[in-house]
């Protein structure tokens, strides 16, 4: 029986890379603050082990942050971030695959800008930042054609992005279009 399920394996088992890119629209949780645009882009390399079941992993330049404002100010908060989401695909359909897993990120830059009364102060790499976030990534993707492949996430916080507050985390959904080669 063991052989069998090993042969069976071994012989579905794909191994696939390529190229995606998209947005995203991420926020900080607990900061009653206005969710970000960013892009989001990088490699992904896939590996199906059967007819159910296979893991990804990506790496990914991603633009995440928020946005408030007030009568007389504003204030955008930018953090590039290069994450490594790695995955368990449980496909439900042969195309169709529900993903969930961790993501690990490194902070690569960070950039605060903030407008009142017609001045404007911008500040990078303030060190009010993390150096590392995580993440758990819940989503969809469907593949058209062996090659076209469509990835839709939401990515909860579970780490804090700021040294001084332990409770803001970034939420944020993302949608992207890939290509395997």
């Amino acid at each position: 029986m063991v052989a069998f399920v090993a042969m069976t394996t071994a012989s579905y088992a794909q191994l696939g890379w390529g190229v995606k890119a998209g947005f995203n629209v991420s926020g900080l949780s607990g900061m009653g603050q206005d969710s970000k645009l960013g892009l989001t882009a990088g490699v992904f390399a896939d590996y199906r082990l059967n007819g159910w079941f296979g893991v990804s992993a990506d790496l990914l330049f991603s633009r995440e942050g928020a946005k408030w404002s007030s009568d007389n100010s504003s204030m955008t908060q930018k953090c590039n971030y290069l994450n490594l989401p790695i995955l368990a695909n449980f496909f439900i359909m042969e195309d169709m695959a529900f993903k969930v897993g961790i993501q690990p990120g490194v902070n690569l830059s960070d950039k605060i800008k903030i407008k009142a009364d017609g001045h404007e102060i911008t500040n990078s790499n303030t060190g009010d930042f993390k150096a590392f976030a995580f993440a758990i990534p819940v989503g969809l993707s469907y593949e058209f054609a062996d090659k076209i492949m469509v990835d839709a996430r939401y990515n909860i916080g579970v780490s804090s992005i700021l040294n001084e507050n332990k409770e803001v985390r970034t939420n944020g959904f993302a949608l992207t279009v890939g290509y395997r080669f």
